[in-house]
């Protein structure tokens, strides 16, 4: 195997540019997705055999100098002239102006940096867009990391608010687009290297062999690329980085309720909401989850990682940074090892997640569901064994149809025992209790015994392994 360079899937977003720099007229697009996403390969596939375009990565530098180099980038590109350094209003009214008789593309890289050099400059862009977009034939094209910042730039009451004619944004890859990235590996490898990497294509690019205790080597080491990412990308985007690392810790040891990750990360119960909505909203490192079957504003919230790469890395690199400075990764791969398969199980719950979302949108379930997540409560019964969970449940609010899944990460095959539980627990879901219908489905890993195939023929439910995984593309 060798280091993937090239792009890769993106075929959705594609077709969607495409398609609105089709239309000729004023285009304003944002596309916002923190660091690592390949946004800028994205662009930079998007502009490939086009004329009349301008790249301009917004530099870090004060307000003059930034005008000057965006000027600058306009007459190289379009022979647009400016005298001296030209105000914001000149720049942005000469591309207007330019564009009214030729169809440009411009493309405003971490735009979001404009907010930290001059916040007037939004006013400026509004008032150009508000008095020539109507005769523009301007495609501006605007991509930001910092996820939070380039929301308040679009919010309610900003300059640029309802400037925009469309936006997209740029998540990690699902499960399925591995297969176009490691088509000779097996699912089960799939498996392994989207629980340990997520779908962030930097560091899937990072993988060089097909032996997974290779790159794992490979990210232990100090002179790895992803050794110190998270840290690096943390320090970049905010200040008491040490706070977030150590709520990012217990989150990924499995520490899901607020009060209990304030309290093992030392922070005061009423102020982990402000980090909380931070690593949410801002970072998207987090998420937050509540029973599918219950309204969002639930209180049972749980909060989870909601990247696979930082999971792993505040798993098992950070705690360790002591022993791998000393180039010792020895006793940390060995651990890895002892503990991969029962890591990977949240993964393959998230994994059966998206292959259910497949088989929905290609119409091959009984019905269509309209929400799907995990499921969990209490039951009346001896207090510490009165609670349920359901690894997966997906429903339809208007045909009160719901479908039970458990997902199961393990060696052996699966025995009815099983699919008799996942019966039983769906019996404490306060959910249309009296009028509902209901299907069950388990996914194994290493599929299921002859008995417990007699027992899903009997009571209808459905089965599946990594093998039905192959040929979806996400």
């Amino acid at each position: 195997m060798t280091i993937k360079t090239g792009f890769v899937n993106r075929k959705t977003e594609l077709e969607y540019i495409e398609r609105e720099f089709g239309k000729g007229d004023f285009r304003f697009i944002s596309i916002i997705g923190r660091r690592r996403l390949g946004k800028t390969r994205f662009i930079g596939e998007f502009l490939k055999g086009k004329s009349g375009f301008c790249y301009i990565l917004v530099p870090e530098l004060n307000d003059p100098d930034v005008r000057l180099e965006v000027a600058r980038s306009f007459y190289e590109k379009f022979g647009i002239s400016f005298f001296g350094t030209p105000s914001w209003d000149e720049i942005f009214e000469k591309l207007f102006r330019y564009s009214l008789k030729e169809r440009v593309i411009v493309v405003f890289d971490e735009f979001q940096r404009f907010a930290r050099i001059n916040k007037g400059i939004f006013s400026y862009l509004q008032k150009n867009i508000d008095r020539y977009a109507s005769q523009s034939g301007l495609f501006l094209l605007v991509s930001g990391s910092s996820i939070g910042m380039m929301q308040e730039i679009f919010e309610h009451a900003a300059p640029l608010y309802g400037r925009r004619t469309g936006q997209m944004g740029f998540e990690s890859f699902r499960f399925f687009a591995l297969e176009d990235w490691f088509p000779e590996l097996s699912v089960e490898d799939r498996v392994y290297i989207y629980a340990i990497y997520g779908g962030t294509p930097k560091y899937l690019e990072e993988i060089e062999s097909g032996e997974l205790r290779e790159n794992l080597g490979k990210l232990l080491s100090r002179t790895g690329v992803l050794y110190n990412e998270p840290e690096t990308l943390l320090k970049t985007e905010i200040s008491e980085s040490n706070t977030y690392f150590n709520i990012l810790k217990n989150i990924s040891a499995g520490t899901a309720r607020p009060s209990e990750i304030a309290e093992k990360s030392g922070i005061k119960a009423t102020s982990i909401d402000y980090y909380l909505k931070v690593l949410i909203n801002d970072l998207d490192l987090v998420k937050k989850e509540v029973p599918v079957c219950e309204k969002k504003a639930s209180r049972k919230g749980i909060y989870l990682m909601n990247d696979s790469f930082f999971r792993f890395w505040f798993r098992f690199v950070y705690p360790n940074l002591s022993e791998l400075e000393i180039g010792n990764p020895g006793r940390l791969l060995d651990k890895i090892d002892a503990e991969l398969d029962t890591f990977t199980g949240q993964a393959f719950e998230e994994i059966s997640r998206q292959f259910l979302i497949e088989l929905n949108r290609a119409g091959k379930l009984p019905f269509t569901f309209g929400k799907i997540g995990r499921q969990w409560g209490k039951f009346q019964g001896e207090a510490g064994k009165n609670t349920y969970e359901i690894d997966l449940a997906a429903l339809n609010e208007n045909t009160k149809e719901i479908l039970f899944c458990e997902c199961k990460w393990q060696k052996q095959k699966i025995g009815p025992e099983v699919l008799a539980q996942l019966i039983e627990k769906a019996k404490y879901v306060n959910w249309h209790d009296k009028d509902r219908k209901e299907y069950f489905a388990v996914i194994s890993r290493a599929g299921f015994t002859e008995k417990a195939e007699m027992f899903a023929e009997e009571k209808g439910v459905f089965l599946f392994t990594p093998e039905d995984f192959e040929g979806i593309r996400a």
